[in-house]
């Protein structure tokens, strides 16, 4: 099993991953997107010699920050002129590592974004610039065994990127299961279940839950250990970290809470709370995981979560693109809506974590409630980073069971992704739940189940995504040439309708165009 690129809508420069590509120019010229990598830096001093790729910053437990030389003059550079760039990233950000990974991935996983798109040379041939990416970097995941990343930045770039993968391998199963090298003990009926989730997404039928396991992949820690850290801050040795590590984590955090409120600070310190330390712990990732990054990806607009940290908001606000977080932020966004169901970092006196917390949800969270069991009777629910015995996972289900009675619908019924197999669990959850177990691998090897997960979110958001966004832009021309003639017909409309009325025939087909992204200016 080689290695594989991955394509996301996101931001390289917040991406948990080994290594990082940032453009530059033979000057060392940064643009703004990238200083925030680069201490807010808009050159940097680089001896390039004959490299084109150079290491500039090595920091322990963060990414490699790697500097190519992609600035050209004009805008009309074809993908020729970069390749040399990211080939050299790939072969020596690889040396470089020397073996060490940051993140619990089976393999190195190294970014780039769409190079030259930008200032760099290649702004009006982005469909050419693309196409001989997605393929060079397809090569080179292959041929070092290593996962690449392609971080696009906004619904154009990224739905291009898409299509010129599709145009490379296609959608039939045998090409599907060639790109898509999963493992010899993953679920056989993976590549069923992804074109059955896609057919969702593009129908805007999906809703995704979204647990703890997909912040794993960004470094988070998990649950004891938070709770491990609050209680020796509270002052509890070790033998009694051990007893409460036995009981449920509502009830520890409870007791924990109380130790907390009764323990002495130090001298000239403030007294802290069981939530700040939890808020202050998760707020030290700021970098969202690959999973996040594909599940925002994907054409749903509403989400739910139990979790604490932002991450997913972060992997989210793309190009502009806002996303309104319930309950703190109820404004309409005009984009995605993210259901917070037990609170955030950004506010941690409100977050649910105590016993008493939790028996206050109905009161406090009615209404929002009741928002979730809309979204379960009207949506396909998909579970991602749940564990089946959670109990936050088991409060989710109820809601089903609430919202659903005794009717019973393919709309409704969720999917849940669980990384192993148990036939006991799935006879537990017949009838409120479809179960689909990415690998059924003995013995079980978590981050490389994980990693399948990912292969298989990404296959959703492949299958999933259309042309639309990019369809009328000239720059994305070359990826459109066996369509030239609707698209032709289709601009031609454009031009003769831009100048219609409000109410018209003529604005509706205008309003209609602009979602094909025609070109601007």
């Amino acid at each position: 099993m080689g290695g594989h690129l991955f394509i996301v809508n996101g931001d390289l420069t917040k991406l948990a991953c080994d290594a990082i590509l940032v453009p530059t120019d033979v000057a060392g010229r940064v643009e703004s997107p990238w200083r925030y990598v680069l201490d807010d830096r808009e050159y940097v001093d680089v001896d390039w010699g004959e490299n084109l790729a150079k290491l500039y910053s090595a920091v322990p437990g963060q990414p490699q920050i790697w500097l190519g030389r992609v600035g050209r003059p004009g805008k009309g550079s074809d993908f020729a002129s970069y390749a040399p760039t990211v080939e050299e990233f790939i072969t020596q950000a690889i040396a470089g590592l020397d073996g060490h990974r940051i993140y619990p991935s089976p393999k190195f996983r190294l970014a780039v974004n769409v190079v030259g798109s930008g200032r760099g040379g290649g702004e009006q041939r982005k469909g050419h610039l693309i196409k001989g990416l997605v393929g060079a970097l397809t090569a080179l995941a292959d041929e070092h065994d290593v996962d690449i990343v392609l971080v696009t930045y906004g619904h154009k770039p990224y739905s291009a990127a898409q299509r010129a993968r599709r145009k490379l391998i296609g959608t039939d199963d045998e090409s599907l299961a060639t790109a898509w090298q999963f493992d010899a003990t993953a679920n056989p009926e993976l590549t069923t279940y992804a074109r059955r989730l896609a057919d969702d997404a593009i129908a805007r039928h999906l809703v995704l839950f979204i647990g703890a396991g997909a912040s794993a992949g960004a470094g988070l820690p998990i649950w004891s250990s938070l709770l491990d850290a609050a209680a020796s801050a509270a002052g509890i040795d070790a033998d009694e970290r051990k007893q409460l590590a036995k009981i449920d984590y509502r009830d520890r955090a409870t007791l924990i809470e109380r130790r907390l409120r009764t323990s002495s600070p130090q001298p000239g310190a403030d007294s802290v709370s069981l939530k700040s330390i939890v808020a202050h712990q998760l707020q030290q990732h700021s970098r969202y995981s690959l999973q996040h990054g594909l599940l925002a990806s994907l054409p749903s607009q509403e989400a739910v979560t139990t979790n604490f940290d932002s991450l997913f908001e972060a992997a989210s606000r793309i190009d502009g693109q806002k996303v309104a977080v319930l309950p703190a932020d109820p404004r309409n966004a005009g984009g995605r809506l993210l259901l917070k169901l037990h609170g955030s970092v950004n506010d941690p006196e409100n977050m649910i974590l105590t016993r008493s917390d939790y028996l206050s949800m109905p009161r406090r969270y009615g209404a929002l409630m009741g928002l979730v069991q809309g979204l379960l009777l009207t949506r396909r629910m998909v579970f991602v980073g749940y564990s089946l015995s959670d109990e936050d996972f088991h409060e989710l289900i109820e809601e089903v069971r609430a919202a659903r009675g005794d009717r019973t619908s393919e709309v409704g019924k969720g999917v849940v992704l669980t990384l192993r197999d148990n036939q006991f669990e799935r006879q537990l959850w017949e009838g409120d739940l479809e179960i689909m177990p990415i690998t059924t691998a003995e013995p079980f090897d978590i981050p490389k189940a994980a990693r399948e997960l990912e292969l298989f979110l990404d296959l959703v958001g492949y299958l999933s995504t259309t042309s639309a966004a990019f369809f009328l832009d000239e720059t994305y021309s070359d990826l459109t040439d066996d369509e030239s003639s609707l698209r032709d017909a289709l601009t031609a409309l454009a031009q003769q309708t831009a100048d219609s009325s409000p109410g018209t025939v003529a604005d509706i087909v205008r309003e209609f165009l602009n979602e094909l992204g025609p070109s601007s200016g």
